[in-house]
């Protein structure tokens, strides 16, 4: 015993939350996401056990939890169970068992991600690139260039001097 939904999952090319879903698909799991249980059928490869802090106090802080791990068989016992019946076997006790019959346990991956990527994501993407390569740049672009440059305007304006181009003079003293 001692593979989580997870670990076991890795094998399928799956999440945990696949993972149930496949288990509950073909009768090891009852239950909902959250609330599962071992069927008699996953008491064969299974164990639950039943997890509780019991601190004292309020039931938020005393949380109860179960966790369930899976023997080394487990996957080829599903792997063979797959094969024989590809949508499931077991019906379910959330769903009618004329439906049952129909539940697809969804395509094997091999790990890729086929999810196409958004344009919006994309330009996200750029947007964060860009900002970590302008970062070591912007610092001494603002200490070197434009905090001079403001603190020059700022003088000219203070003291009245003419800026280039503002007075229409040639750039001598009048007499």
């Amino acid at each position: 015993m001692g593979k989580s939904a997870r670990v076991l999952g890795r094998e399928f090319g799956r999440s945990a939350r696949e993972m149930n879903e496949l288990l509950k698909a073909h009768g090891y799991l009852y239950g909902k996401p959250g609330a599962y249980g071992l069927t008699e059928k996953g008491r064969q490869y299974g164990q639950e056990q039943h997890h509780s802090r019991g601190t004292g106090g309020s039931a938020q802080y005393n949380p109860q939890w179960e966790t369930r791990t899976w023997s080394d068989e487990t996957a080829s016992a599903l792997w063979a169970d797959m094969e024989a019946n590809p949508g499931g076997g077991a019906p379910s006790d959330d769903v009618p068992p004329q439906e049952a019959k129909h539940v697809d346990p969804g395509p094997r991956h091999d790990g890729s991600d086929e999810r196409e990527t958004s344009w919006k994501e994309v330009a996200a993407i750029g947007m964060v690139a860009g900002a970590f390569l302008a970062a070591p740049h912007v610092k001494p672009f603002w200490h070197d260039k434009l905090k001079p440059a403001a603190r020059s305007l700022r003088r000219r304006f203070a003291k009245g001097e003419p800026g280039e181009g503002n007075s229409g003079s040639s750039g001598s003293p009048a007499s």
